[in-house]
């Protein structure tokens, strides 16, 4: 799930490269974000979003992989 959205984001026009991907999953491994999807969504667009006018493309992404996921 996580390397299919890594791919998705940057085939929607979000740069994010294999070190922020990496630090993400550091952080997950960690267990600093519980297991809601809001802890999730701002702690992912915290290490994987270098420039706030990026947002709205992470956002459809991530909508995108959300939705994705529940069906």
């Amino acid at each position: 799930m996580l390397i299919r959205f890594f791919f998705m984001l940057r085939e929607g026009g979000v740069r994010v490269s294999v070190t922020e991907f990496l630090t993400l999953l550091e952080v997950l491994d960690s267990r600093i974000a519980g297991y809601s999807v809001d802890e999730f969504y701002y702690l992912s667009r915290a290490c994987l979003v270098k420039d706030e006018s990026l947002y709205d493309r992470f956002d459809r992404v991530f909508l995108k992989q959300l939705l994705q996921d529940r069906t």
